[in-house]
């Protein structure tokens, strides 16, 4: 049978599969169907097709990085009108049919795990398994002692710690990283994603005949609002510069820019845009002292760009400006924040070393059901305590030190840029409680300790083979032992 099997993986058919799998026109095959099927609000169908879609990756694809494309924009079948919470899926035909939609992926992903022996290694101790082991204990331990306890509560602070490990140690330790292929892998579907999410932005304007005055009252996208959805495009704006910096003509990637800038602008979301305005404007400039190949046309591409980027900034420096003003005279209110951040620190006050728990977030009072306090620091110190802020720190000074514990690569450079941005717009807003957004924050860990890993490995390589000298039968000896040993022993 597993000969059969084998057979098959190998024909010509499985070799076809693979490259696709592996190709731009898988991802943009997943973000088309996203696309229709939120336009049209038949997310049946499109998870559907995506099952199909999936299935044969699972088959015929070792590497576990092709189903980034699926974690990233699954959920992106969802509108306002077919979301869960507004009865769509009340009825039993079509949550059978979801049923069986779940076996048969549980049904691959078992055969994947079994048939490509991963299940031995997805859950292999990595750099930063103890800090997301010891964050993940914080948020459920937290809230012991709190007045208010719910088993939701406890729950979410379990979806979040599974959402924060599973797909950083499957992809860390199932995946095959190629360095910039995986990388421009990774970029092109965060350049898909962020296209799925203007298309969703741009039909909803069109559907309210671009009313200007108030968008964020229909900007409801389903899978996302205006703040969270101009969050996850923020993501993608550092890896997209990534390939304007690795292409000869990369200039063109401009394009992408500029669409994911818009969105951002579209969504009024001012978290979003207060990173993306002067980010895009640092990122391209420094890029002009770094970038090697098509430098004229960059050149002319990133003035453009700068031009437009100084022109929105002027254009809103009054708002921009009496906004800071609101701040520094202390009559600023955060849209809403500053209320939400001292009623924590109020609850917290009562049980500061164990917070008031995960499960207070639906009780603030506010009319709507908060994911985080909208700042990390501050959701991990008020809901966890001093101890969930501690686990929180520390963890972040292990991210830190893993990015640097390697010789700098671009491809590690552009991937900590994209986790960068996340953190900075988690200060005001979403925090690292939201599981979507766990999601890209966990692929981009992967992909950073992957290139850390692949780094040091070449490294090593490279020393070993520099401390070799030829025998007489033209072979070669490591003074220190086999270079394979060498690896494995540095690597540990």
């Amino acid at each position: 049978m597993k000969e059969k099997l084998q057979s098959i993986v190998d024909s010509r058919f499985g070799q076809t599969a693979d490259k696709f799998y592996n190709s731009v026109w898988y991802i943009i095959a997943i973000g088309i169907i996203c696309i229709i099927a939120h336009s049209f609000n038949i997310p049946i169908t499109g998870a559907a097709i995506l099952t199909v879609l999936l299935v044969p990756s699972l088959i015929f694809c070792k590497n576990s990085f092709v189903l980034v494309p699926i974690m990233c924009m699954a959920g992106f079948v969802l509108s306002y009108e077919t979301k869960p919470n507004r009865g769509y899926f009340n009825d039993a035909w079509k949550i059978s049919i979801l049923c069986v939609l779940a076996v048969i992926i549980i049904t691959a992903i078992v055969f994947n795990l079994v048939y490509y022996r991963k299940w031995r290694l997805m859950f292999k101790k990595a750099y930063l398994s103890i800090s997301i082991a010891i964050l993940s204990g914080a948020l459920l331990v937290g809230g012991i002692g709190a007045p208010l306890f719910s088993p939701m509560g406890v729950l979410m602070a379990l979806t979040i710690s599974i959402v924060l490990f599973l797909p950083y140690s499957f992809l860390l330790n199932c995946g095959e990283y190629s360095g910039r292929k995986t990388i421009e892998y990774f970029a092109w579907t965060m350049i898909v994603m962020a296209t799925v999410i203007f298309a969703a932005v741009f039909l909803q304007y069109i559907r309210n005949d671009f009313d200007m005055t108030a968008p964020k009252n229909f900007l409801e996208l389903g899978y996302a609002i205006s703040n969270s959805a101009a969050a996850i495009v923020l993501i993608t704006m550092p890896i997209t510069f990534y390939m304007i910096y690795v292409y000869k003509h990369g200039y063109l990637f401009f394009i992408a820019i500029a669409m994911e800038l818009a969105t951002i602008m579209l969504t009024f979301s001012r978290a979003s845009i207060v990173i993306a305005l002067p980010g895009t404007l640092i990122t391209a400039i420094g890029l002009c002292f770094k970038k090697k190949k098509g430098r004229i046309g960059y050149y002319i591409a990133c003035g453009i760009m700068c031009a437009i980027a100084i022109a929105i900034m002027v254009y809103y420096r009054e708002y921009i400006f009496g906004e800071i003003n609101k701040f520094l005279t202390g009559v600023g209110t955060g849209s809403g924040r500053t209320p939400i951040w001292k009623e924590g620190f109020e609850e917290w006050k009562k049980t500061p070393i164990f917070g008031i728990g995960v499960w207070y977030l639906p009780q603030v009072n506010t009319g709507h059901y908060y994911h985080s306090y909208h700042c990390t620091p501050l959701t991990y110190l008020y809901c966890n305590g001093i101890v969930g802020l501690a686990a929180y720190l520390y963890h972040r000074y292990k991210t830190v030190r893993l990015t640097f514990s390697a010789k700098l690569t671009a491809e590690r450079i552009f991937a900590a840029m994209s986790v960068l941005v996340l953190l900075l717009n988690f200060l005001l807003d979403i925090s690292m409680s939201e599981p979507l957004h766990l999601v890209y924050y966990s692929i981009l860990l992967a992909l950073i300790e992957c290139d850390v890993n692949r780094t040091k490995s070449e490294s090593v390589l490279q020393q070993a083979v520099i401390e070799t000298e030829p025998n007489g039968d033209n072979s070669m000896d490591v003074k220190d032992g086999p270079i394979e040993n060498k690896i494995l022993k540095e690597g540990e």
